[in-house]
């Protein structure tokens, strides 16, 4: 039974992170331009929402892993995890980004040195809001 419970708040963050995703699309192509000025800071807020909301993804898998296997950890040790889960799904996600990039699907820019600039920028935002909610975790 306490799967099922695991399993909706899964779920439930996947829906979250896709309508994330979403939001963030059409924020930068429909409200703004994609390469102006503001279409660069609403991607930064989004990146830094990501890692926040990796954060607690990484948590509740973690949790219905710890239900399973039995596992646990010092807490200070499972922030550290969900940080580094965080910090890997923001690779993966930049791997993504630069994927489209370097074969020009869905971009409306053309493939340059900053692609890897933007990147490394979207990695550190990625870091800073897992780091942030790491610290809303430890603070309750």
């Amino acid at each position: 039974m306490e799967e099922k419970v695991y399993f909706k708040k899964i779920y439930f963050l996947l829906l979250l992170g896709g309508l994330l995703v979403a939001a963030d699309f059409f924020v930068v192509h429909f409200v703004f331009a994609p390469t102006s000025w503001g279409a660069w800071w609403s991607a930064n807020v989004f990146h830094l929402l990501g890692g926040f909301y990796a954060f607690f993804f990484i948590r509740a898998v973690f949790a219905y892993t710890r239900s399973l296997h039995k596992t646990s950890a010092e807490s200070w040790m499972e922030s550290l995890i969900f940080i580094l889960g965080a910090v890997f799904l923001g690779v993966m996600w930049e791997w993504f980004e630069l994927a489209i990039d370097r074969y020009h699907a869905l971009v409306q820019s053309r493939q340059s040195v900053m692609s890897y600039a933007d990147n490394i920028g979207d990695l550190a935002t990625d870091t800073l809001g897992a780091l942030l909610a790491a610290f809303y975790t430890r603070r309750r």
